[in-house]
């Protein structure tokens, strides 16, 4: 009777360890489509500060950054530290994106769009900037409907999978 219970409750750990591994991989599809759209947003946001607020990028970053949750809001306020402390926009830009790279759910492509737009960041005029920020906003609607499709698709294959990897695992140890 005691082998009996210890091997049920063996067997329920495992299926809830493999179940919760699944459901943690599909929720980190559906991080990556939260984090494009905050992206696109601080876009907006920044191009708006630029356009019409005629702000600094220092104080255009913290005004965005603080309008913004983790971890894109923390991307602009680093950078906007690194620029107060006389780094150049390239060179802050980069800097706060490879903090924050651990935290966000980007792909490589995506930090590579990313990235770019820190190239054009504070060094062409400000009509350049907002060219900038618009071909950057493309490109990231493009990432942002693979990203969805992705999510559409492989989130629930992953819970799938885990859920019966779990049950093979099961059955294999009986």
């Amino acid at each position: 009777m005691g082998e009996l219970v210890l091997k049920s409750i063996g067997a329920l750990c495992i299926l809830i360890g493999s179940s919760a591994f699944g459901e943690y991989k599909a929720r980190s599809f559906h991080r990556r489509v939260r984090d494009l759209q905050q992206f696109q947003r601080s876009l907006k946001l920044l191009a708006t500060e630029i356009r019409y607020a005629r702000s600094m990028l220092p104080y255009a970053f913290k005004s965005v950054g603080g309008q913004l949750d983790s971890p894109v809001g923390e991307l602009y306020l680093r950078a906007a530290e690194l620029l107060l402390q006389e780094r150049t926009p390239r060179e802050a830009w980069r800097e706060a994106l490879a903090e924050i790279w651990p935290r966000a759910h980007f792909s490589r492509a995506d930090g590579e769009i990313i990235e770019a737009l820190g190239s054009a960041l504070g060094v062409e005029e400000k009509e350049g900037q907002l060219k900038q920020i618009q071909l950057t906003l493309q490109y990231l609607e493009f990432a942002l409907e693979e990203a969805r499709e992705s999510n559409r698709r492989q989130a629930k294959m992953w819970r799938y999978l885990g859920y019966l990897t779990g049950a093979a695992l099961v059955i294999f140890f009986l």
